[in-house]
């Protein structure tokens, strides 16, 4: 059973998509060859008229990163979380360019 964090988020002041797209594709790249993911997608944020999705909180850029299991996305987390190198240079170069306190995140996986 697929899992799929999604993730909301807007960029720091001064950065662009394109600075932050080669920061995120290395620790996505680097979590991929360890076998925690299995693809992603970036988007951008569309606004709908009048009030809808006015509940979300503001973001820019949209994030899904597919993980083949729960399972899989704990591991990730638990990795990630041990702060270790290389990992740590790679979250680190990546989450400099976003926002702070701008960043929402999620999990989905499919419902019974």
């Amino acid at each position: 059973m697929t899992a799929i964090l999604h993730g909301l988020f807007t960029l720091a002041e001064g950065v662009s998509e394109a600075q932050f797209v080669p920061a995120f594709e290395a620790f996505y790249r680097h979590l991929y060859e360890q076998g925690y993911v299995r693809s992603y997608r970036l988007m951008r944020r569309q606004p709908l008229p009048g009030q809808f999705g006015a509940a979300l909180p503001p973001f820019e850029l949209h994030l899904e990163i597919e993980f083949a299991s729960l399972a899989a996305d704990s591991a990730c987390y638990e990795y990630v979380a041990r702060d270790e190198e290389p990992i740590r240079s790679l979250h680190r170069a990546m989450n400099s360019k976003v926002r702070r306190g701008a960043a929402h995140f999620f999990l989905t996986a499919p419902s019974a």
